[in-house]
């Protein structure tokens, strides 16, 4: 939870935002209890302030409750009303639902947090007072991404209030507590398995993991650990021994000595991993320094076999607040390193010897990712490659050094080669100048080009390395800001969950948040890399659409799912993922801290698009496990759940849905049909959807995942009374086995009492405004004439349609075919249930038409076809 320094700073923060108290526990239930708004964040087809309600037959704020006193304004300007009854028309993107001030509302809490009466959260049980219940049906994110479960029913179900009772008394003192999660230098200790299983030989390098893990201590001494941070060293096997007290890290005589420790280091004897821990703590205590937020990384192959064990150390390592990050080398490592680290708040990882994930890759990545809060000392890995190269073959890579980075920038490079033969590398800079070295098992290279010896200029490097022998390489270059962490692109990747399930049918997500500052970075190029046990990977795309497995589009936060044929067998895991910047890649100038919109007639900030220099960064995610995998050809994904099924125009006698199609596994192929169902009872619908009247889809084939999806219902004539029942209706997909997805967000279809469902409907769309304004012009001057355009072999050909006003008149249905956009602009699909065939078509036939003015008759278009 954020609240950035520019909210807590602004003046008259509460005359914008509302009540601190609001703000604060609206971000807590986002980030504590998992809520979402009650308000709709992303834009949906018409105004992401309001929906079009078939019940009212007009547009309907999007909030919790209906009691909410407000009124639709242009940008909450009282002398400009919008009007919401005019349910065939867009409303405009300016309007806003404007809550009044003085009003008594108590419950919202997620939503307009900001209205002064605003006490608690939505509910939907028989005690809360119909007026203020939570309304199922408004197609809020909570509603939508909660299955239509008010905020309150989602914290009940949280473990914070299971079987308990938090209510306070009058007494209770309720004054913040501030703790300052960070400040000073980093203290560190490496706690480091010698064991005798370390002497074994790594099969992807032809070295025993005690020289790998010598390797990758020398490379993080010399390259990742900052100035004036603290390390101390502490070794394990039959017993513990403490190699080095505390050293601050002042100078490179600093760091040379605690490189020759580490390469000391020799393997023999059992696993004594509670005794390392202990000695830890006690190297921490007996330095004077404080345990708080003291950080131990823990290297280890084997299981525990000498007392005292993991779970005897744990409650004194989280009394003392120290944080443990985990890197189990191989699979066989102890199984409880993850709940070690999750329990004091420290990351895990894992390195699988037969992979292209380096020991390096893994030990750096705990480095980077154990600073809560980067300072500009904290460094970037900008790449990471691997390659093996036959010998004289010259191995060439490009990484590229963006603005925000360039102090401090090293490309490393970890050579294996029969006979250790020297290898040169060559870097060429931006600017052309080349340097030249050469380098012997490891070696690192700073990099000082351009002519501010501070720093390195930013632009594309190209290094190139060349052995006589055939050799295995891995190269990592990193980098520390030059200026501002606000000018700085940084990225965190996690799962959704940290433990694959195959015995269940949860769906687990990969994410990459890609932020510069406090903004997200939009249109990055961002891929994940699945390394399995067996050595081999799968190469992934993660994506920032709003679609599949992502939620919100462009929130930077780049998302994707892993299906079971990502898998070969139960097991630990890696992911690797590489995030880059090309041409078109843009984040926001500035960003607020707070979600929410503000008060009535605060200006909105303005949020505006720069472009973001080129940029790479690599990353590795936390160690995740698969359990109950089966190799079996069985399918047991479902598709994806409908979340954004929504009324895209509507009349007295139809309306037309739309949606994203979801695939055949999730996000992923094509689903087999679609079930549709109406009921008068949107609890049936959510509870006991295969009892509600399922309607005919049989000639309806769904579109590939991603696609816009358009239904249209034709219903009976509704009668005049409003008494008579809502119906509603919810979709679900269904695969070719019979897998059926979550059902879709419920919408208010009307007061009708049956419908059928039309597809393979035509988006109407025109893409010259040359021919726009043309066609709008035409229109307006005769209301009976409808003009056609027909691209044939590069020749745009009028036909004037003489008999239009005939073929009107002929062919006019009302329902569907009164679905027609404002001023002639054809912004809406329509559907279409008359053709006309007419040869010679070679492109795609365009049309328009516009909505009759007041005292002439109704227009309404129909399809041209042709071959």
């Amino acid at each position: 939870m954020h609240l950035t320094p520019g909210l807590l700073l602004m003046e008259d923060a509460e005359k914008a935002y509302g009540p601190w108290a609001h703000m604060f526990v609206h971000e807590w239930g986002h980030l504590r209890w998992g809520l979402f708004d009650e308000y709709k964040r992303t834009v949906n087809y018409f105004n992401p302030y309001f929906y079009l309600d078939m019940e009212t037959e007009q547009y309907e704020p999007v909030v919790c409750m209906k009691n909410i006193k407000g009124k639709a304004l242009i940008n909450c300007n009282k002398d400009k009303p919008c009007d919401v009854t005019k349910i065939k028309y867009p409303l405009p993107h300016d309007c806003r639902y404007c809550p009044d001030g003085d009003q008594t509302t108590p419950v919202s809490l997620m939503g307009h947090s900001y209205i002064a009466s605003v006490t608690n959260f939505c509910e939907n049980d028989n005690d809360t007072a119909k007026e203020y219940r939570h309304i199922t049906t408004i197609p809020s994110d909570q509603n939508i991404n909660c299955h239509h479960k008010s905020t309150w029913e989602v914290i009940r179900e949280h473990a914070d209030f299971q079987g308990k009772n938090y209510a306070t008394s009058d007494s209770t003192d309720t004054t913040p507590i501030f703790n300052i999660a960070y400040s000073g230098p980093k203290v560190r200790a490496f706690v480091l398995d010698v064991s005798g299983s370390m002497n074994r030989i790594v099969s992807s390098s032809g070295l025993s993991r005690i020289e790998e893990m010598r390797q990758a201590l020398k490379y993080i001494i010399d390259v990742l650990l900052q100035a004036s941070s603290y390390l101390g060293i502490v070794s394990f096997s039959n017993s513990a021994t403490t190699l080095t007290p505390l050293r601050e890290i002042k100078n490179d005589t600093d760091r040379h000595i605690l490189q020759n420790i580490t390469s000391s280091l020799f393997a023999s004897g059992g696993t004594g991993i509670g005794q390392g821990l202990l000695n830890a703590k006690l190297l921490f205590e007996s330095s004077g320094m404080s345990t708080r937020e003291s950080e131990i990384i823990l290297l280890t192959d084997g299981e525990e076999n000498i007392p005292p064990y993991i779970a005897n150390v744990t409650d004194a390592l989280i009394e003392a607040g120290i944080v443990v990050h985990t890197i189990s080398i191989t699979e066989d490592a102890q199984k409880n390193l993850k709940d070690l680290a999750q329990a004091t708040g420290g990351t895990f990882l894992t390195f699988l010897e037969e992979q292209s994930v380096s020991f390096i890759d893994v030990l750096s990545q705990v480095i980077i990712s154990s600073d809560a809060t980067p300072d500009t000392n904290t460094p970037e890995t900008i790449a990471s490659h691997s390659k093996n190269t036959l010998a004289n073959e010259n191995y060439t890579e490009t990484f590229k050094v963006d603005n925000g980075l360039g102090k401090d920038t090293k490309l490393t490079v970890r050579s294996a080669a029969p006979s250790s033969s020297p290898v040169l590398l060559t870097v060429v800079c931006p600017d052309g100048i080349s340097i030249q070295n050469t380098v012997t098992s490891t070696g690192t290279q700073s990099l000082l080009c351009g002519n501010n010896k501070a720093s390195t200029m930013p632009g594309t490097y190209t290094y190139t390395l060349s052995s006589p022998e055939a050799t295995s390489y891995n190269v990592y270059v990193t980098s520390s800001p030059r200026g501002s962490n606000a000018e700085v692109v940084r990225v965190r990747s996690w799962l959704s969950d940290t433990e694959i399930d195959f015995a269940s049918a949860s769906t687990i997500r990969l994410y990459a948040d890609v932020e510069k500052g406090r903004s997200p970075v939009l249109n990055a190029k961002v891929s994940g890399m699945l390394i399995r046990g067996d050595g081999s990977a799968i190469n992934l795309g993660l994506h920032d659409n709003g679609k599949g497995a992502d939620l919100y589009e462009d929130d930077g936060l780049y998302t994707t799912y892993l299906y079971k044929n990502y898998f070969t067998s139960d097991g630990r895991y890696n992911m690797k993922i590489t995030v880059s910047g090309d041409e078109g890649t843009v984040t926001y100038s500035s960003a607020s801290g707070q979600r929410a919109p503000p008060l009535p007639g605060v200006e909105e900030a303005q949020l505006v698009m720069e472009s973001v220099q080129e940029f790479m960064r690599s990353i590795i995610p936390n160690e995740f496990m698969v359990k109950n995998y089966s190799s079996s050809d069985l399918d047991t994904s479902p598709p994806d759940a409908i979340t954004d099924l929504r009324i895209a125009n509507a009349t007295a006698y139809a309306v037309l849905l739309e949606f994203t199609a979801p695939g055949d596994d999730f996000d992923m192929g094509q689903a087999r049909y679609y079930e549709v169902r109406t009921s008068n009872s949107i609890h049936t619908l959510i509870n006991d959807f295969d009892s509600s009247t399922l309607l005919d889809t049989t000639n309806i084939m769904p579109k590939p995942s991603g696609e816009t999806e358009q239904l249209v219902f034709e219903g009976s004539v509704p009668g005049s009374s409003k008494n008579e029942e809502i119906w509603y209706v919810g979709i679900r997909a269904v695969d070719g086995d019979d897998n059926k997805g979550k059902v879709s967000n419920i919408l208010t279809l009307g007061r009708a009492a049956s419908f059928n469902v039309t597809d393979n409907l035509t988006v109407m769309a025109i893409a010259d405004p040359d021919i726009d304004k043309h066609l709008e012009d035409e229109v307006n001057t005769s209301n009976t004439t409808i003009y056609i355009v027909v691209g044939v072999v590069g020749v745009a050909i009028l036909f004037l349609v003489v008999g239009g006003l005939f073929l009107y008149r002929k062919l006019k249905k009302s329902g569907r075919n009164e679905m027609i956009s404002n001023e002639g602009t054809c912004l809406t699909p329509v559907p279409f249930t008359h053709e006309v065939d007419v040869t010679s078509r070679v492109e795609e036939t365009i049309m328009c038409a516009r909505p009759s003015l007041a005292g002439e008759e109704e227009t309404n278009p129909f399809l041209v076809k042709g071959p």
